[in-house]
């Protein structure tokens, strides 16, 4: 998993391989042509729109490609990374964690919470109907990595525990708040 940093670098150099291979095609259309081409302000000729279509289509190919072969998100991409996901520290909930032996009763006013046994987590209360799933059963992501990596973790996960470096929670991420984050609010 990389953190939005990674995806920013990754995103500016494919979008500036993507732009640099589309003219090398254009210019190869070019030559093919005769390099008789012109689309511009003097004027329009056939050559010239075959050139810039060459252009238009190598460089949506090479965007799809690079989307799909680096795993970045569309928008991050387009902007040559300067529009990147937010990590999963700044995304995950904040939940509460009770002590196993007194506080279940907790989980009453809240939908998800971690139980606890003399400070440590053992599981999360809520996941699962009527059950404590066990903390070793629980995927954990440190909270640097970007929210979009979490979309294959969460495609098969109900939830994902965010921690910092020293393993201390810092919330959850379902996969209830991460569809809302992509597609509105959930009601």
């Amino acid at each position: 998993m990389r953190p939005p940093s990674t995806l920013r670098v990754t995103a500016l150099l494919a979008g500036v391989a993507s732009v640099l291979l589309a003219a090398l095609v254009a210019w190869a259309v070019h030559l093919l042509l005769g390099g008789q081409g012109r689309l511009g302000w003097d004027g329009v000729d056939p050559a010239g729109l075959a050139e810039g279509a060459a252009f238009v289509a190598s460089f949506l190919t090479f965007l799809r490609y690079a989307r799909s072969a680096l795993r970045l998100p569309s928008p991050t991409l387009l902007s040559f990374g300067v529009v990147a996901p937010p990590n999963a520290a700044r995304v995950a909930r904040s939940v509460p964690q009770v002590d196993a032996a007194r506080g279940l009763h907790t989980l009453i006013d809240n939908r998800i919470v971690i139980v606890e046994e003399e400070g440590v987590p053992v599981g999360v209360a809520g996941v699962k109907r009527e059950r404590i799933t066990s903390w070793e059963d629980l995927v954990k992501v440190d909270g640097r990595v970007a929210v979009t990596d979490l979309r294959r973790v969460l495609a098969h996960e109900p939830i994902v525990i965010v921690v910092d470096d020293e393993g201390s929670v810092l919330g959850v991420v379902t996969q209830e708040a991460y569809l809302a984050g992509l597609w509105g609010r959930v009601r």
